[in-house]
């Protein structure tokens, strides 16, 4: 889900995720793990090890509610959350982002640099058919598929 991780597990593989998350995908998509499509079961998923959670509970997150905007650590969150009375969904927060920029903000930026390599990937593929392959694009983006199907392979 890309937020901060909620109830952490650890599948075989050795990535995490949060525990509903990787339920649901796992529910949908199969029994694999999402990252690296090792195979993966709800039976193994287990607790991470206690230095990670650790870690993870000394994030910082701020308190969304109105006019408190404090900064609590992650693991006494629920504690600090059920001091206000109106809050009604505990399970809200907000990641104290350094950088000062909103989360949404972030992805997009993500996404428009995503489109700039595509271009330029597209591009440098067209100058190179050019030069090599007499102008077939086809034949270079099919090879560079193999390659890539290749290179997969390899990894697993």
């Amino acid at each position: 889900c890309d937020h901060i991780l909620a109830d952490p597990v650890e599948t075989t593989c050795s990535h995490l995720f949060c525990r509903t998350c990787i339920l649901k995908c796992l529910k949908v998509m199969g029994s694999y793990c999402p990252a690296c499509q090792y195979p993966c079961f709800p039976t193994d998923l287990v607790s991470p090890v206690k230095s990670f959670l650790n870690i993870l509970n000394s994030l910082a997150v701020r308190c969304p509610v109105k006019e408190c905007d404090e900064e609590v650590l992650l693991g006494k969150y629920c504690h600090h959350l059920s001091s206000h009375k109106e809050v009604k969904r505990k399970e809200i927060y907000t990641h104290v982002n350094k950088g000062g920029r909103p989360r949404q903000h972030l992805l997009s930026l993500t996404r428009r640099a995503q489109k700039h390599r595509l271009r330029e990937l597209k591009l440098q593929v067209k100058a190179f058919a050019e030069k090599e392959e007499g102008g077939d694009i086809k034949a270079v983006c099919l090879t560079l598929f193999l390659l890539a199907l290749r290179a997969r392979n390899e990894h697993r």
